[in-house]
């Protein structure tokens, strides 16, 4: 995929030390739109061309889905066994825990360091530049909006707002800010990871422009490395957003009590996490992000790398756990009826939320009215508060459920409400039935609306070039951060190895529960003759691939052929891998060709093409505690348990071949089933820890296993594998890692 841009690569490479391509960026609102519609249409019961292709990855993203629902289904249960104040406040604390296990050891507090760097002033208030940083030497580039007149002395409301994935960052919150700064808040908006001046992998040919294409690229790119040592990119916008907490806490103007968080879409996502776990916000609002897993996974699916946290599901936590981890403090879920973060979802979690806020006290969650119906209304085409009941829920209720129509991020039609739950809630003695709207309203995918408060882009600038990365050229990246982590990290947590040590850790991380030779099959399949195999799993899904026999009688060496699609395809990988699969058979051997899942590879929406067309696959399969390399062992090993029972083969003679990120799968397998004497792989990443020392990957999210190197590394499996492997043009983390899914040039002849 990545040949026609390996020039560009070496180019920027020589310029500025980064194995990287130029990419032009695009907006998250029409990536994840094409996600949906592909979504969509897979899963439709027509039939067509791209449900076809696609049928393998619908498969396996229904079995993921289903194990969970199984784990969402347990864990309402659970929730729904809760009845006192004192059951929730104990849920509240393990969840509180597990979450935190859950997206990694927070930070040390240290000094933020923060300054001013410019003011302007606008109609109704001053902005000033700020800079402050979240962690030592890693600036966090910010707004601060300041009511004026301010009077001496006099505390003010605050609230910290975090912009969606918008590549302007800060500055396409401007509309927003500046509608709480008229109502009298100190309003803090800041550039998260990834976004506006904050460029973790800036096009040094392109000012302004990532190298991996759009903020949700700069996030699952940033999010790989930590995740090897068992850290989250959560872990890092969280933080942020809590130091943002800790600016506003030592301003002069606020008061500390009386600090809310605001974010929609993707800013909703780190508002929802920060707020479930720093108690010091005291009003919550998180537009269009809330729904329910079981209504996100079937159709929107995973998005982006802070929403989506190995393990969440399966460790019991779903969207109304982050609600319910502020109880009792004012939260109001902000929804869209047409959102593609699903509205049914975000009613569900909100209802489910009620029950829990009630726990605290009822009026606060709106539940006094115990004789009102249960029935769930219809869904509203207009602005409509607590739409989840036919409750008669007050304004001043702790829980609102803020609803209107359009699409995603369409908040214009319901900004009165939102700005009145935060009026009521942070200033009492205010008119919250009557907040200040004046002031146009653009949409957060435009640049902001500067020009109606005489503001240029510059006003909005903090740094003196646009960028952290060149203005500071010193600073920290979650990179650099991550590689310092890391050596405390590992060398804490490994140990030597014994054999057994390590098939277990293997099975641990990578969520492999197949066992060799434990796989039954239908007698028929047994003896299929030369052709395409179907090969059936234990949950369901079909493995596509060919098999070849030999004329002669007998029983004859085998060799399985790993290949990441069909071998009868049109390009260049597929006629290298027919041919070796002819040489094979031709040579008397038993071939067998199988694509592990998804089987055939369909299609999926690509956040960056540097992360490859599994990224997101992978997001929905670290959810659930499994890994898409341990499914993929698990296939060969049922692959293996095929070949041996064949009548026409040798058990003691079974090879393997593979290449590329199948190539890692197969050295995973082989020292988990010893079956397979002899393994050939070819352009393989030789070891997880080259990939922290890479400044960015290329092609490394199928390899990519939440907290491996807290175990074990590549050479611990090579070195189990011994003689029985032989590996030929290994990679490094900074080589571009979708390359040598073709078979080895030396494979040539009888294994």
């Amino acid at each position: 995929m990545f040949e026609p841009l390996l020039g560009v690569l070496r180019g920027l490479l020589s310029i500025v030390g980064l194995a990287m391509i130029a990419l032009a960026p695009v907006s998250e609102l029409s990536a994840q739109k094409s996600t949906a519609r592909m979504t969509r249409a897979a899963l439709d019961s027509g039939h067509g061309d791209d449900i076809s292709s696609n049928r393998g990855r619908i498969r396996l993203n229904l079995l993921l889905n289903s194990v969970a629902s199984k784990y969402e289904s347990d864990r309402a249960a659970a929730v729904a066994a809760i009845h006192t104040r004192a059951e929730a406040q104990a849920r509240q604390a393990m969840i509180r825990k597990r979450l935190l296990s859950l997206i990694g050891t927070l930070p040390v507090r240290t000094p933020l360091n923060a300054r001013i760097l410019g003011e302007s002033k606008a109609d109704g208030f001053r902005i000033r530049k700020v800079i402050f940083e979240s962690q030592p030497k890693f600036p966090v580039c910010a707004l601060l909006y300041i009511p004026d007149p301010i009077s001496d002395g006099r505390k003010h409301p605050a609230i910290l707002i975090t912009p969606g994935h918008y590549p302007t960052g800060k500055a396409s919150d401007f509309n927003a800010a500046a509608m709480f700064a008229r109502n009298g808040f100190v309003v803090l908006s800041y550039d998260p990871i990834g976004e506006g001046e904050r460029l973790q992998y800036p096009d040094p040919s392109n000012p302004g422009s990532s190298l991996a294409s759009a903020p949700t690229g700069e996030h699952g790119e940033a999010s790989l490395q930590p995740m090897l040592i068992g850290d989250t990119f959560a872990l890092y916008v969280v933080w942020d957003a809590m130091r943002g907490i800790d600016y506003l806490v030592g301003l002069p103007e606020v008061d500390p009590q009386r600090i809310g968080s605001f974010g929609c879409s993707g800013g909703g996502a780190i508002t929802a996490l920060t707020a479930a776990l720093d108690t010091r916000i005291a009003a919550i609002g998180v537009a269009c992000y809330i729904t329910s897993f079981d209504s996100l996974l079937p159709s929107l699916g995973p998005q982006d790398a802070e929403q989506s946290t190995p393990r969440f599901i399966s460790s019991g936590l779903d969207f109304p756990d982050l609600i319910e981890l502020a109880a009792p403090r004012p939260y109001a879920v902000i929804s869209t009826y047409a959102d593609m973060f699903p509205f049914a979802g975000a009613r569900a979690s909100v209802a489910e939320a009620r029950r829990f806020y009630a726990l605290f006290g009822p009026a606060s969650a709106g539940m006094h009215n115990d004789r009102a119906s249960t029935s769930i209304p219809p869904i509203r085409t207009a602005p409509a508060l607590n739409p989840d009941t036919t409750n008669l829920v007050a304004p001043t209720a702790a829980l609102q459920f803020i609803t209107g129509p359009g699409r995603h991020a369409a908040l214009a039609p319901i900004l009165g409400h939102i700005l009145s739950f935060f009026i009521r809630n942070l200033q009492p003695d205010a008119d919250a039935d009557h907040p200040a709207l004046a002031i146009s309203v653009t949409h957060p995918e435009n640049e902001p609306d500067s020009a109606a408060a005489n503001l240029s882009r510059e006003d909005l600038q903090v740094t003196s070039t646009g960028q952290v990365a060149t203005s500071y050229p010193d600073s920290e990246t979650v990179f650099s951060l991550n590689r310092k982590r890391a050596a405390n990290f590992i060398s804490a947590r490994r140990h030597t190895l014994t054999s057994k040590s390590l098939t277990d850790a293997i099975r641990e991380v990578t969520a492999t529960g197949a066992k060799p030779g434990s796989s039954t099959f239908d007698a028929a399949l047994l003896v299929a003759g030369t052709g395409h195999l179907a090969l059936p799993c234990s949950d369901g899904v079909v493995l596509d691939g060919d098999i070849a026999i030999p004329a002669s009688a007998g029983r004859h060496s085998a060799v399985i052929l790993l290949v990441p699609d069909s071998i009868h395809g049109d390009g260049s990988i597929a006629h290298a891998n027919l041919s070796k699969f002819d040489k094979l058979a031709a040579a008397g051997n038993v071939v067998v060709a199988i694509t592990p899942r998804p089987s055939p590879p369909g299609i999926d929406d690509m956040k960056s093409p540097l992360l490859g067309p599994f990224y997101l696959l992978s997001l929905r399969a670290d959810l659930i505690g499994r890994t898409l390399v341990g499914i993929r062992i698990e296939d060969v090993i049922r692959t293996a348990d095929y070949v041996a029972r064949r009548p026409d083969v040798n058990p003691a003679d079974i090879s393997a071949v593979a290449g590329g990120h199948l190539g890692l799968v197969l050295i995973h397998t082989a020292v988990l089933d010893r079956r397979l004497k002899r393994i050939e792989v070819d352009h393989v990443l030789a070891s997880y820890h080259s990939l922290l020392d890479a400044p960015l990957t290329v092609g490394a999210s199928e390899d990519v296993i939440p907290g491996v190197l807290l175990h074990y590394d590549i050479p611990d499996l090579t070195k189990a594998l011994g003689l029985r492997l032989t590996l030929t043009n290994p990679l490094n983390g900074s080589d571009d890692l979708s390359q040598g899914s073709a078979p080895m040039n030396a494979l040539n002849g009888k294994r």
